[in-house]
C-alpha cells in the first residue's frame, strides 16, 4: 500500500473513532451554555447519537487503521524480502 493511502485510512480511521467522544463533548458543552441563560429552566436532549452509530463509527474507524496497519507491514516485509534477494544475487 502506498504511503499516502495508509496515512489517509489511518487519519480518517482515527476521526471516526474519536467521533463519539466529540459530539458527546459538543453537546454536553451547548446543553450547559443552553441551561445557563436566565430563564431557561429545560432543554430538549432528543439530539443525542444512537448506539448503533456509536458503535459503527468505533467499527469502521479500527478497521480503516487495521488496515492500513497490516497492509504497511506487509508491504515493508515484501520490501525488505526483495532487498534480501537482491543482495544476495549481487
Amino acid at each position: 500500500m502506498k504511503t499516502p493511502v495508509a496515512v489517509t485510512l489511518i487519519i480518517m480511521g482515527a476521526l471516526l473513532v474519536m467521533t463519539p467522544a466529540i459530539s458527546d463533548y459538543l453537546f454536553q458543552r451547548n446543553l450547559v451554555a443552553l441551561l445557563s441563560r436566565p430563564g431557561i429552566e429545560t432543554a430538549n436532549l432528543d439530539g443525542k447519537m444512537s448506539d448503533l452509530y456509536r458503535a459503527g463509527c468505533w467499527l469502521t474507524g479500527s478497521i480503516m487503521v487495521g488496515v492500513a496497519v497490516l497492509c504497511s507491514l506487509s508491504a515493508g516485509k515484501a520490501a525488505a524480502r526483495q532487498d534480501a534477494l537482491a543482495t544476495h544475487a549481487a
